[in-house]
């Protein structure tokens, strides 16, 4: 299996929180989100990572060398339109390096890692789902029979079963449909879209199916603002902790 982790962004949002590094490389105590994930990657079988850098992209490429240690393949696939694109780039870069099955994840996410084990085990290509009621910044998720139907920031409350974390698992014979989906978005010209509309021009088409896996209480944060820091340095150690 391979990892496939969009590392461009900048993390102007966080302003001087970020102390200068890429929002991949923020500090949480001693480690970073894109460090968290090769440790869960390398933890879970992963093979091999793709990483779609941008802003700051040696340094990405200097700890994430440094962490993987051998342990699983690094590739870089560097994203030189980062600040002119939303992540929809990104994923078209990544994912023209991927040709079996994958997990997807942001960069500015952290989670536990059993989050992971569970979508690795369902055997479906399947996101986590974090049922909750959603707030404006998060990517809610339609479901129903346990399936992904839509992803949207602006979904009404009455039809969010819960928030996308930015992390899914994709299996091969499902990539010619999320190739052709990152496709039809860029062939709009809607390049100020996330990595989500391409996945809900495939369900929309028919050509996807996604289960829904919750991610049953554990912690995960998405580090957009600085209270999502605050919080994800909070969770660090329960994170560190967590393997189930």
């Amino acid at each position: 299996m391979d990892g496939l982790i969009l590392a461009a962004g900048r993390g102007s949002r966080l302003g001087e929180l970020t102390g200068g590094r890429p929002k991949s490389l923020i500090d949480l105590g001693g480690t970073s989100p894109l460090e968290l994930q090769i440790e869960a990657f390398a933890a879970h079988g992963v093979g091999r990572v793709v990483i779609v850098t941008g802003f700051g992209r040696e340094l990405v490429e200097e700890r994430a060398l440094h962490r993987a240690g051998g342990r699983l393949d690094v590739e870089f696939a560097w994203n030189p339109f980062w600040p002119l694109t939303n992540v929809i780039g990104s994923a078209w870069l990544g994912l023209a390096r991927i040709d079996r099955d994958f997990v997807y994840v942001h960069a500015d996410t952290i989670f536990a890692p059993g989050i992971l084990g569970d979508l690795i085990a369902d055997g479906r290509s399947a996101m986590a789902i974090d049922f909750r009621a959603g707030e404006p910044e998060q990517m809610k998720a339609l479901v129903t029979d346990g399936l992904v139907r839509h992803l949207s920031k602006t979904l009404p409350a009455e039809q969010t079963a819960g928030e996308f974390i930015g992390l899914a698992v994709f299996r091969q014979p499902d990539l010619e449909a999320l190739h052709d989906a990152v496709e039809a978005v860029l062939g709009r010209e809607a390049y100020d879209s996330f990595f989500e509309a391409a996945v809900n021009e495939a369900l929309g088409a028919g050509s996807l199916a996604i289960a829904a896996l919750p991610t049953r209480g554990r912690p995960w944060t998405e580090i957009d603002f600085a209270e999502d820091l605050a919080l994800a340095r909070r969770l660090l150690p329960s994170l560190l902790g967590d393997a189930r």
